[in-house]
């Protein structure tokens, strides 16, 4: 019985096990190099943990090979800033280039005046606002802008966006930004997030573009992004959906294989559309839907004048089924949008060249190599590599189990039944015949 195990698990080691196959392009003698592979390889894997990817020689030897662990891409920090209301001249009025400012212990701003060449009071609810982020201040690339208690609603104002660091030369960073808040039918419509060029100024200002007022708000939280080790370019996945049966407003979506998903969004069919949206995900028919996102998605406006939802944030996972269901019913499916990056894996230059990487195979497994212990003790890093035209190995057949282990479940079940039938037989002539005393 243990031969009839051994002989089901093993793994088969040769190429035409695997379903696909591409050539290395591996140049120079290096010890050690890398492969990107994106979606028109993991396309043809079969399992989650991608242990069906493998790498064989001109021997048709398997080599080391095995993923590079995941490294952040970018890390973003927001910080709390401080900011004044800056009266503004009226209307026809320029500003004076004569300022009175009054600063803090710390040196920063705590009152600021623009003063005029006339004596028009200027109105109250005519102002920018001015802030001043210290000595030597970090890049900063967005602001969050955080609405306080008693805010009027909506909020529809687009906002201009300066740096300075002398508060006479300004420099523009963006202009044209929604800053959203309303609501409709009971659902929120926010877009409080001001994304523009980064800058390392010490003073930005922020001035209304359109007709309207500044809101009340609560806080200001200036954004910085650190840009991280890993530095793969992200790819995005656009997907059509299909509708669910006899549920209204759910469709289906299917990804090409398990590719690492790490950002989600939807993209609404058309404008002026608002809706509640729920993202599951699952890897398979048998498993559970599990909640990726949930927030509201809208495109308000037109004539070039649109404003859509920021995409929210999602963590990684590798399923393959989503599920985007809408409130109210959206009659036509939206766009999903995945966003990935390559997955990186290094093989190790062993036996004679050329190399050739396969993929795909429900038998076949890949082993754990040492590969980072290596990579360790290398005093060079590993070269990178591409991969040529892919074509079928074993095509449709390595995706199948092998006949010989279909036999052998078979046997090995019999063995099973008719060990388990035996021990029943002979547990029944012990009760009918007990030993006597």
């Amino acid at each position: 019985m243990l031969g009839l195990l051994a002989a089901g698990a093993a793994t088969a080691n040769t190429p035409q096990d695997y379903a696909w196959q591409w050539p290395v392009q591996a140049e120079g003698d290096a010890a050690a190099y890398v492969l990107e592979l994106d979606a028109g390889v993991l396309q043809h894997v079969s399992r989650a943990d991608l242990r069906d990817l493998a790498v064989f020689n001109a021997d048709g030897e398997p080599v080391p090979f095995a993923p590079l662990p995941h490294e952040q891409a970018e890390e973003s920090r927001r910080e709390p800033v401080a900011w004044l209301r800056v009266p503004l001249p009226a209307p026809g009025q320029p500003e004076s280039l004569a300022l009175r400012l009054e600063r803090d212990a710390d040196g920063r701003l705590r009152g600021l005046d623009l003063r005029t060449n006339d004596s028009t009071p200027t109105p109250p609810e005519r102002h920018d606002l001015l802030l001043d982020r210290g000595d030597e201040p970090p890049p900063v690339s967005a602001l969050h802008v955080q609405l306080g208690e008693g805010a009027a609603l909506p909020v529809n104002l687009r906002v201009r966006i300066s740096a300075s660091d002398d508060l006479a030369e300004w420099q523009e960073l963006g202009r044209g930004m929604p800053l959203v808040a309303l609501d409709d039918n009971g659902l929120r419509i926010e877009r409080l997030k001001l994304e523009f060029t980064g800058s390392d100024a010490r003073y930005l200002r922020l001035s209304i573009e359109n007709d309207g007022q500044w809101p009340v708000i609560g806080a200001l939280q200036a954004e910085r992004r650190m840009r991280g080790a890993d530095t793969r370019e992200w790819k995005t996945l656009s997907l059509e959906g299909k509708p669910v049966t006899d549920v209204a407003g759910s469709f289906d979506y299917a990804t090409p294989g398990p590719l690492a998903i790490e950002r989600v969004d939807v993209a609404l069919p058309t404008t002026n559309a608002v809706a509640a949206v729920q993202i599951t995900a699952r890897d398979g028919d048998e498993g559970w839907w599990r909640g990726i996102a949930g927030f509201t998605a809208f495109r308000l406006g037109n004539n070039g004048d649109e404003v859509r939802h920021l995409a929210p944030d999602a963590g990684l996972t590798r399923d393959r089924q989503w599920r985007v269901a809408t409130q109210p019913a959206l009659a036509k499916a939206p766009t999903l949008q995945l966003q990935y990056r390559p997955e990186r894996f290094v093989l190790l230059a062993q036996g004679p060249r050329p190399y050739t990487l396969v993929a795909g195979s429900v038998r076949a497994a890949r082993e754990d190599y040492p590969v980072q212990a290596a990579l360790a003790a290398s005093t060079t890093p590993p070269q990178p590599a591409t991969l040529g035209e892919g074509r079928e190995s074993g095509g449709g057949a390595a995706m199948a189990p092998k006949r010989g282990e279909d036999w052998q479940r078979w046997v090995l079940w019999a063995v099973l039944g008719l060990g388990a039938g035996l021990v029943l037989l002979v547990s029944l002539r012990v009760l009918r015949h007990p030993k006597p005393e």
